[in-house]
């Protein structure tokens, strides 16, 4: 079974920043993200998507976002944004590697178990997953008679 310091459940915005601030205090995180790249679910966001908030607001600590402060982001720069943050930070980042649960262990830590059945030990844990892998999707009324087709945003 392998030992982690910390382990970080979520390599987007806040994944990262956690993983970042977790470093500033000599702590070794681990990073398991379910997706093919550590930006979270941004790269999956509607392609017009653009942030509420201007880029000086929007930055991970220590990082800048790039272009002018004024700016607004759209999906793609956060990704590239995000992206570049991952490459940079000194801490492993898995790939691929979707948590199934973490448990409390008999020794006050916690057991993360992953869907490759893999179960890491770890002293802390960090939950950064977000929402967007499990959307809420609510009954609407007529819905079962209804014959269109029904979207929701997560598709």
């Amino acid at each position: 079974m392998e030992h982690v310091d910390v382990a970080v459940i979520g390599g987007g915005q806040s994944g990262l920043a956690a993983a970042q601030a977790l470093l500033a205090e000599g702590v070794r995180p681990l990073v398991l993200e379910a997706s093919d790249r550590a930006a979270g679910a941004w790269p999956r966001y509607y392609d017009s998507l653009t942030l509420f908030s201007p880029a000086r607001f929007s930055a991970i600590p220590g990082t800048p976002f790039p272009g002018e402060g004024d700016h607004y982001p759209h999906r793609d720069e956060v990704t590239d944004y995000l992206t570049r943050v991952a490459a940079g930070l000194d801490a492993e980042i898995r790939l691929g590697t979707r948590v199934e649960s973490v448990t409390v262990s008999g020794d006050g830590g916690f057991l993360v178990r992953t869907g490759q059945d893999d179960v890491l030990r770890a002293a802390g844990v960090v939950a950064a997953s977000g929402s967007f892998g499990n959307p809420h999707r609510p009954r609407l009324p007529g819905q079962d008679s209804f014959t269109g087709e029904l979207l929701h945003v997560a598709d």
